[in-house]
């Protein structure tokens, strides 16, 4: 989730007539629409998952669709943008020019003052390439994506194998053109999903590790989005770009807000909640035709959820290390409208609802999130997952 600059701005977002407003930053051309110019923006497609289950190691490309009016001449496609919301100040007085030099992109690109920015704070909603151009009139109709829209073609390298998945991982990185958000050296105290601490067979404290491994050689025909969900499924996780345009990878973690009965409609619950228990893995060859398969955990199917993934580097001890850390998860399939949406959510953000009286209860992992912006900002949020029955 992301975390605001200053207090007035996030109290300005939980209020309950939150007044926003967005730019679009040419990056290229170093031109700003807002306004007269920005019609709408709307999240096409935003997930951590390429199915109606919840998985390990999906790599999604995010897509962002927009709006432009009186902009008929302009070139378009190939540009690089950033999206940004912003609160707008209800006190009436304007933005100085000395406020406006700190964001150099807002001083005379368009000629525009683009408004009243509460504490001149700009949120970051992610960076995009305009892939498609569509012309209406005086409208233009925009197709922007992450740099991950562009990791469908093979990956090839220079460097020779073995290597580590860290390098092979900044190598597919820097020919996407993002950077590689990823630590591989942090290391932290691991806890259960009731923020129990968790020990070794000797007692000690169970920490976090790097789960750097080698990486013999690459699959034939292997792309880069596939290279990274290997790496990412081996880290028990998913990738995604974030809101800078780094290239991360995460886990679904503590709940990071509960949700405002007053600013969502009823949400869309399953009867029960699903939950991890097992893996199953299957290790092909990376010489022959031939592979394995590792488990770990609880893999009868008819208990709870059992994660089947593939994956041609797993080990055994990178298989039981993943399943510390995504073992227990306990969620519920949900559909939740926000009228009055959030711009600090992420994906992979988990959040709580609770009804009206209490009595329900339930942790909602964000798995997809599509926000939309022409006028008023709202979301729709969504955890995806068939439980044991749903899948026998």
């Amino acid at each position: 989730m992301y975390s605001v600059k200053n207090q007035s701005v996030a109290k300005a977002i939980e209020s309950y007539s939150p007044l926003y407003g967005v730019c679009l930053e040419n990056t290229d051309s170093n031109k700003i629409y807002t306004g007269d110019y920005l019609f709408s923006a709307v999240t096409e497609g935003s997930s951590t998952t390429l199915s109606d289950d919840i998985e390990l190691g999906a790599v999604c490309a995010q897509s962002l669709s927009v709006k432009i009016t009186g902009v008929a001449d302009e070139k378009f496609l190939g540009q690089n943008f950033k999206l940004f919301m912003y609160l707008k100040d209800r006190s009436g007085s304007t933005i100085t020019y000395g406020e406006l030099t700190v964001y150099t992109y807002l001083q005379l690109a368009t000629g525009k003052v683009i408004g009243e920015i509460l504490h001149g704070e700009l949120i970051p909603m992610g960076k995009f390439t305009c892939v498609k151009h569509k012309k209406n009139g005086d409208m233009s109709e925009l197709e922007l994506y992450d740099r991950l829209y562009f990791s469908d073609d093979i990956y090839n390298c220079s460097f020779s194998f073995p290597s580590s998945s860290r390098v092979v991982e900044n190598d597919i990185c820097n020919q996407l053109g993002c950077k590689n958000g990823n630590s591989y050296s942090e290391s932290a105290y691991m806890f259960d999903k009731n923020e129990k601490s968790l020990y070794e067979k000797d007692s000690k404290r169970l920490k976090t590790k790097s789960f750097e491994f080698t990486i013999s050689s690459i699959p034939k025909n292997c792309t880069k989005r596939q290279m990274l969900s290997y790496i990412a499924t081996a880290n028990g996780q998913f990738g995604f770009i974030d809101r800078y345009g780094n290239y991360l990878r995460k886990w679904y973690g503590n709940s990071v807000k509960n949700l405002d009965n007053n600013t969502i409609d009823e949400p869309i619950v399953s009867e029960k909640a699903n939950q991890i228990i097992g893996v199953i893995c299957t290790v092909p060859s990376l010489t022959d035709d031939s592979q394995s398969i590792l488990t770990v955990g609880n893999t009868d199917k008819t208990q709870g959820r059992v994660l089947e993934i593939e994956n041609p580097y797993m080990t055994v001890s990178l298989l039981n290390s993943l399943f510390v850390k995504v073992r227990e998860l306990s969620w519920y399939t949900s559909e939740v409208k926000q009228r009055l949406g959030d711009p600090r959510f992420d994906l992979g953000d988990v959040i709580t609802y609770k009804d009206i009286d209490n009595r329900v209860t339930c942790n909602i992992p964000i798995t997809n999130l599509k926000f939309e912006y022409n006028g008023g900002f709202a979301a729709d949020i969504s955890s995806v997952g068939l439980n044991e029955e749903e899948l026998l």
